[in-house]
């Protein structure tokens, strides 16, 4: 069986797109839980930002973000930049498997 390292000429490429973490919903968004928690604990605040539910979207390009989240549910005040960024970087770094 060829590696996804192979290439036709035998010799091992990494693929063109990042290799992601695969991942549930549930899983997913326990960990932008803990990145949001670990966010805020750094300036010793408690944010009251609650992670968003990912649901499934289609990738716009191979190895794009195959998931989404429609906003942000009780969203305080000064939150919104940081969940955003929180939100994209993990977006980049899992892939949504049922």
């Amino acid at each position: 069986m060829p590696s996804i390292l192979s290439r036709h000429d035998g010799r091992q490429r990494l693929p063109s797109h990042p290799i992601k973490k695969r991942a549930t919903a549930e899983e997913i968004q326990t960990d932008l839980q803990e990145r949001i928690a670990r966010y805020f604990a750094r300036d010793g605040k408690s944010s009251g930002c609650d992670a968003p539910w990912p649901r499934p979207a289609r990738a716009k390009h191979e190895g794009g973000p195959n998931w989404t989240v429609d906003g942000f549910p009780g969203l305080p005040n000064g939150c919104f930049g940081a969940l955003v960024q929180i939100v994209d970087q993990a977006r980049l770094e899992y892939e949504l498997v049922s």
